[in-house]
C-alpha cells in the first residue's frame, strides 16, 4: 500500500469497525499498517519468487524473473522450485544442493578469472539524500565449487547499467562486506548486514563480487547462491547500533585476551534496549564462541552518541548492555562470566559533529578475558 493511501485507509477502517470493535484494536491495526509502510523493502521482487518464465536446462538466466537482470554480457543463473530439471531445480541443481532461504527460488552468480557474473535490479523508489537504510541479503557458497571469495559490494548507480565485461564490474562498490577468512559456508546461508546513508542519486544497485583490485587473482572457480535482498528505511537512528559492513565480527574473532571487540548487526527497538530478533544471529556465534572456551569471562559495554540528556544515554547503553548479558545467559552462558557497564556518550570512537561519526559512536562492545 502506498503511504499516500494509508490514511484515507484508516479512515475507512475506523468508519466500519467502530461499533463493532473496541477502540484499542483499531488503534492497534493503525500502527502495525503505518509500520509496515514506514519500513517497506525498496527491492521488488526480494527473494527471486516472480517468474516470467520456468528455469530450464535450455534456459535458466536471470532474467527468467520479472524484475532482476545481470549487468555483465553473461546469462547470471536462476533456480527454482518449480523447475523439473535437475540443473535448475531446487533443492538440486547443477552447482549443488542448496534449499533456499525462504521461499521457492533464488539466484546464483559465477566468480572466476574470465567470468564474473551479477545481479542488478532497479529500486521502487530512489533513495532519498541524508537518510540511513538498512542493507541486508544472504549468499550462500555453492557445494560444486572448490573457490570462494572474501568480498562481496553493493553499488548503487543512477540509472540500470548493462553490457558490462565478462571479466567483471572494475569498480569499488560503494557498500563493501569483507571476511579475510573468506565466504566458505556451503550449508547455511551468511547474512551481510549494513546500514548506508544515501547521497540521493540511488536508483537501483548491483550485488555481487567487483575486481577493482586487479591484483586480486581467484586461483579457483567459485559459485554463489544469493537470496532475500532487501533495502528498508532505518526511522530511528538509535534503532540499529552498528552500521560496520565491513566484516563479520563474530565469524572472524577468535578469543583474544583482552581485545576489544565491537558487536556488529546489533537492533534494539528505538530508545529501547529490546533486542530486535535480526540481532541473534550475531549473538548466537559469540555465545558458541563462549562455550568452546569454557574458561573465559566476557565484559560487554554500552555506548550511545551525544544526542539528548547524558543521564538517558547512560541508563540506555546500560540497559542494552544488559540486554545482550541476558542473551547470552539465555544461551547457557553462567552468569559469573558476564559482567556489563553502560558508559552513554562518554567514550566517543569518532567524533558527534557527523552522522557518520553518531553511527559509530553508537555501538557495544566485549572484551574476553581469562576466568578468574
Amino acid at each position: 500500500m502506498k503511504s499516500d493511501q494509508i490514511f484515507p485507509f484508516i479512515f475507512l477502517l475506523k468508519l466500519i469497525l467502530r461499533k463493532t470493535i473496541m477502540r484499542g484494536i483499531i488503534i492497534i491495526i493503525t500502527l502495525t499498517i503505518s509500520a509496515s509502510a514506514e519500513s517497506q523493502n525498496l527491492v521488488p521482487d526480494p527473494g527471486f519468487e516472480i517468474m516470467t518464465k520456468t528455469p530450464s536446462r535450455e534456459d535458466n538466466s536471470i532474467r527468467c524473473t520479472s524484475n532482476w537482470i545481470n549487468p555483465v554480457v553473461s546469462a547470471g543463473d536462476y533456480y527454482n522450485r518449480a523447475s523439473d530439471s535437475k540443473f535448475t531445480g531446487v533443492p538440486r541443481n547443477e552447482f549443488g544442493f542448496q534449499e533456499p532461504h525462504s521461499g521457492n527460488g533464488y539466484a546464483g552468480i559465477c566468480i572466476q578469472n574470465d567470468l564474473i557474473e551479477y545481479v542488478e535490479t532497479k529500486l521502487t523508489s530512489r533513495l532519498i539524500k541524508g537518510k540511513q537504510y538498512l542493507i541486508e541479503f544472504y549468499i550462500c557458497k555453492s557445494e560444486n565449487r572448490l573457490g570462494s571469495v572474501n568480498e562481496f559490494g553493493v553499488l548503487f548507480t543512477d540509472k540500470m547499467e548493462f553490457g558490462y565485461e565478462k571479466t567483471g564490474i572494475p569498480f569499488k562498490p560503494i557498500v563493501n562486506f569483507v571476511n579475510p577468512n573468506g565466504y566458505t559456508d556451503n550449508k547455511e546461508w551468511t547474512k551481510l548486514t549494513a546500514a548506508y546513508t544515501a547521497e540521493g542519486f540511488e536508483f537501483a544497485f548491483i550485488l555481487g563480487y567487483f575486481n577493482y583490485d586487479q591484483t586480486k587473482v581467484n586461483k579457483w572457480k567459485a559459485h554463489y547462491y544469493i537470496d532475500d535482498v532487501s533495502i528498508t528505511l532505518i526511522n530511528d537512528e538509535k534503532s540499529i547500533i552498528s552500521i560496520l559492513p565491513a566484516k563479520d565480527s563474530i565469524k572472524e574473532f577468535q578469543p583474544i585476551i583482552g581485545e576489544t571487540i565491537t558487536l556488529k548487526n546489533i537492533f534494539f527497538s528505538p530508545n529501547k534496549s529490546d533486542l530486535l530478533p535480526e540481532s541473534f544471529e550475531e549473538l548466537n556465534k559469540l555465545a558458541d564462541k563462549l562455550l568452546k572456551n569454557i574458561n573465559t569471562s566476557i565484559e560487554i559495554y554500552g555506548h550511545t552518541d551525544n544526542v539528548g540528556k547524558e543521564e538517558e544515554n547512560k541508563k540506555l547503553s546500560e540497559a542494552r548492555a544488559k540486554a545482550v548479558a541476558g542473551y547470552l545467559t539465555s544461551k547457557e552462558i553462567s552468569q559469573d562470566r558476564i559482567t556489563c557497564r553502560g558508559f552513554g556518550s562518554t567514550k566517543p570512537i569518532a567524533s558527534n559533529e557527523t552522522e557518520d561519526g553518531k553511527q559509530q559512536n553508537r555501538r557495544v562492545e566485549f572484551i574476553i578475558n581469562n576466568k578468574k
